[in-house]
């Protein structure tokens, strides 16, 4: 329809003139104008309400679907929080996940008696704290939080109550299935879902760096930690022990299954016990070692080429440095061959070995071993070792057998697994590791004297209460003073194993350890690592090597004589677990 079409009138000029006979009725009149003026402002405001229309319902659907949010919580408090993936371990099960929860909140502006409606509440929720609710709202805030993670009929009690103070708000929430029992590994987070500890840290860096928003599947096995867990903490209260830790990782591939560390906490509330038991003392803490280290020792040694297998070692006297003599725990007071010095850990056979390699050759190998930097790993929870600013012979001697630089217990076990393993090192990993990349620190046939000479420790010598039928477990003890003011305190021990299994062909490396274990009538008032960490390694052995495919199998007769023999037998000689 076209709009009729009126005359132009010239300023102060009458409209009626300018229309003319137009006024007396007629297909142009003015009435038709008029009501085709009215027609076409009829449609402008249709046109606004379909467009104001439009609006109102592009936000409902934006409130209603796109948001998610459901109808009973409009109006209540908004929380925004992120999408954090879920935390498997390797064979899937779950270890940290987020879930949809809902709390009760109230207006208490709208509330005339806050202990009353505390009451109410207490009927329809029976586990509401009473005596808080009531003072929340009679307080001063204007909203409160009365009570988180409703279940579905709580959610609906709260709806028929019908009380237009209370509102329901969704939040986000993150759940640790396994509580205590992974928690150093998985860490926590904070309310707003951000990653304070373990690997919920470590995966904040891959959101933000990576855009990574799938599932995260770790190398860790929930039944290994579970047994490796019960262990410690039985071994800790039978020893008496101020803390204890194990760590259990793949030698081929430097996959850790288990990584446990005690006292821990639990991973649903992390504050409940304080700041104290959140210390890693598998990552975060380092130590003197003790002899342990006497393996890396004899490995630089013969990868060398300065030792040689069939050597032996004058242990019958003490060896003075400078003003420090060392002597033997155990005093064998004879020829050791380079088995014996490891099978009966002796002091003066390790110091001999070391210092018959160049300084700056042992400065390289403690380097090769991951020894002067903190460890790369996923849990950001690492600490740099505490190593010596000399170099002199007096910190050879003493780091030949686990003294003079302290390091991390995850840095000596993955050192350890490159001993047995045919000579690599790799980088321990908490994700599983498609094509392992290592980096090769002693040759093969080196490595396989180290595995001869540790299944002898555990068969022969200070490891015996490791040894367990069937198993072949290889192994190493070490017990070392802690620092107290002035030197060292002969009384407070950290006591370590480091072990590998099964010997024919290792497959699983492991580092058990003690903070100040007690001696006690079992042990006969002994408190070094033959008697505390050696046990426990060989019983996590008992309880999670079937678990990870490993059967038992008899004694090859070769292994348990593969002894080096010097003037008299092994088995003749007695000594104190060590």
């Amino acid at each position: 329809m076209s709009r009729a079409k009126l005359p132009v009138v010239a300023a102060g000029r009458d409209w009626a003139a300018a229309l003319g006979g137009r006024l007396n009725g007629g297909p142009g009149d003015l009435s038709e104008h008029a009501v085709e003026v009215t027609r076409n402002r009829l449609r402008l405001a249709l046109i606004c309400f379909v467009l104001v229309f439009s609006v109102l319902a592009g936000r409902l659907v934006q409130l209603t679907v796109l948001e998610n949010k459901p109808a009973w919580q409009a109006g209540t408090q908004k929380q925004h929080h992120m999408l954090r993936p879920t935390i498997l371990d390797r064979n899937g099960i779950v270890l940290a996940t987020q879930i949809s929860t809902i709390t009760l909140g109230a207006d208490v502006a709208m509330i005339g008696d806050g202990p009353e409606m505390a009451a109410r509440l207490k009927q329809i929720l029976p586990d509401l704290n009473q005596a808080r609710a009531a003072r929340l709202m009679s307080g001063k805030h204007r909203y409160v939080d009365l009570k988180s993670g409703l279940t579905p009929a709580q959610k609906q009690a709260t709806l028929a109550f019908g009380d237009p103070a209370l509102k329901l708000t969704r939040a986000s929430s993150r759940v640790y299935p396994t509580g205590h029992v992974m928690a150093h590994s998985v860490g926590f987070t904070s309310s707003d879902m951000r990653g304070l500890a373990g690997l919920e840290l470590y995966l904040d860096r891959l959101i933000e760096d990576e855009g990574f928003d799938g599932v995260f599947e770790s190398s860790l096995d929930v039944r290994v930690q579970h047994n490796v867990r019960d262990v410690l903490q039985e071994a800790m209260a039978k020893h008496k022990a101020k803390g204890a830790g194990a760590i259990v990782v793949d030698v081929h591939s430097g996959e850790v299954l288990s990584l446990v560390s005690l006292p821990d906490f639990d991973a649903n509330d992390p504050m409940a016990q304080g700041w104290t038991p959140h210390f890693n003392n598998m990552t975060s803490g380092v130590y003197e070692l003790g002899s342990i280290f006497k393996v890396f020792t004899a490995a630089m040694a013969l990868d060398t080429g300065l030792v040689a297998e069939d050597e032996t070692f004058d242990a019958r006297e003490k060896i003075k440095i400078g003003r420090k003599v060392f002597a033997d725990e155990h005093g064998q007071e004879r020829l050791l061959s380079v088995d014996e010095v490891i099978i009966h850990s002796s002091n003066v056979g390790a110091i001999k070995m070391a210092l018959r390699v160049p300084a700056d050759v042992h400065h390289e190998f403690i380097g090769k071993l991951g020894f002067l930097d903190a460890v790369p790993f996923e849990l950001l929870e690492t600490v740099e070792p505490l190593v010596p600013a000399r170099w002199t012979d007096l910190e050879r001697a003493t780091a030949s057998f686990g003294y003079s630089f302290s390091v991390s217990p995850l840095a000596a076990v993955m050192a350890g697994a490159a001993m047995v393993n045919g000579g690599v090192l790799y980088e321990p990993s908490l994700r599983k590791v498609g094509l392992p990349v290592g980096e090769r620190i002693i040759a093969a046939e080196t490595s396989r004297s180290m595995r001869r000479m540790m299944r002898s420790v555990v068969t022969h010598g200070t490891g015996r209460q490791a040894n367990v039928p069937g198993y072949q477990i290889l192994g190493k003890t070490g017990t070392a003073e802690k620092h107290a003011r002035g030197g060292y305190n002969k009384e407070a021990l950290v006591t370590s194993f480091l072990g590998a299994f099964p010997a024919r062909a290792p497959r699983y490396a492991m580092l058990v350890m003690f903070d100040e274990p007690q001696g006690h009538a079992d042990t006969y008032g002994h408190n070094q690592a033959g008697w505390n960490a050696a046990p426990a390694a060989g019983e996590i052995v008992r309880r999670t090597a079937s678990l990870l495919g490993i059967l038992p199998r008899a004694e090859v007769p070769a292994e348990q004589a593969a002894v080096k023999q010097t003037d008299r037998s092994v088995e003749e000689v007695a000594y104190a677990p060590r």
